[in-house]
């Protein structure tokens, strides 16, 4: 049986490191004690408290968004769209294009977008992930249509 996780930290599939954000995660998980799964991609951060693993696939990544109490991503649409599927509100960190996280600062916008609707929370520094992950996980506003759709709508609206 596979191990069922605290916390699910997920960097995504792109091809710059993002050590900032495991470094957080891993820090945090120590200081929480909260059993920690870190999807670390092309990162190359060593986890000290948590699990760390290069990729997981689909379906992998669903059971694990599933079965986490936390989920805490980057800003990628996928993965707040996968989390709120599940019932979850993310903790998103974005990747920040003036550190090599991502080619420009489109993730902290979006998350910032996102973040006004209810469909996250950002995590600007290490104090916030800990706040975040000293309570409980709060519930998703399902209110809203949540659909592929109507994310796609919201960022074609927020490029324009």
């Amino acid at each position: 049986m596979r191990e069922q996780y605290s916390i699910f930290a997920s960097v995504g599939n792109s091809t710059q490191p993002f050590d900032r954000f495991l470094r957080m995660v891993d820090d945090a998980a120590g200081i929480v004690n909260r059993s920690a799964l870190m999807q670390t991609g092309t990162s190359s951060y060593q986890p000290r408290h948590a699990v760390g693993v290069d990729y997981v696939g689909r379906e992998e990544f669903d059971d694990l968004c599933r079965d986490a109490d936390y989920l805490v991503m980057h800003a990628g649409v996928g993965s707040v769209m996968a989390a709120m599927r599940f019932g979850k509100l993310p903790i998103i960190v974005p990747r920040r294009g003036d550190l090599g996280e991502s080619v420009n600062s489109h993730q902290f916008e979006l998350a910032t977008e996102l973040s006004k609707l209810g469909w996250c929370r950002i995590a600007a520094g290490l104090d916030d992930l800990l706040e975040f992950l000293q309570a409980p996980p709060p519930p998703v506003p399902m209110g809203e249509d949540l659909s592929n759709r109507r994310m796609r709508d919201l960022v074609s609206d927020f490029i324009r």
